[in-house]
């Protein structure tokens, strides 16, 4: 699952240093205890996206947050392989992302009026990720991953992808609520 996404498999990544980056607030605090990850995306979404695959839904122990972290994952095969993994997690907010330097370059970003940040693997190119706050202590973690095909798809247009389905996982998400 991409829920550990930021480490490269030997464990968590240390911290090294807090990296400074200052986030505007939210307009409103959206609590997601109970949310279904595989709920945040809905079909008409998933197929505008290219994610053609059957949602998988998974709850397991994180390597990065504490405790367990309900996620989906979805494939996408055609046009492109890709993968798409959303999780919602309440047991971190985004300060984790802020507060110290883990192995990724933060961009800050914000999603329907929400304060994130894109988060960019240094030491990967399959991969790209935002993450989204969206109440104290809360957050949701998107990724946007490379399914193998030749040639690789730009970790850039992975970013991108990552960014749309940030879009439209808030999208559904705001309407729920």
């Amino acid at each position: 699952m991409l829920v550990g996404g930021c480490s490269d498999g030997g464990g968590p990544v240390a911290p090294v240093e807090p990296s400074g980056i200052q986030l505007p607030p939210r307009p409103r605090d959206v609590r997601i205890d109970g949310v279904d990850p595989c709920s945040l995306l809905t079909e008409e979404q998933r197929a505008d996206l290219g994610l053609d695959g059957r949602p998988v839904f998974d709850s397991a122990l994180s390597e990065l947050y504490p405790g367990d972290v309900p996620a989906c994952a979805i494939r996408g095969f055609d046009p492109r392989a890709v993968l798409a993994g959303v999780s919602v997690v309440t047991t971190a907010g985004v300060e984790l992302f802020t507060s110290r330097e883990l192995a990724l370059k933060l961009e800050p970003v914000v999603v329907h009026g929400f304060p994130g940040l894109v988060a960019v693997p240094t030491g990967f190119t399959e991969w790209c990720g935002v993450i989204v706050d969206v109440a104290p202590g809360q957050l949701l973690d998107i990724h946007f991953a490379d399914g193998g095909r030749q040639p690789p798809i730009p970790q850039l247009q992975l970013c991108k992808d990552a960014q749309a389905v940030a879009d439209a996982v808030v999208t559904t998400l705001l309407a729920s609520r």
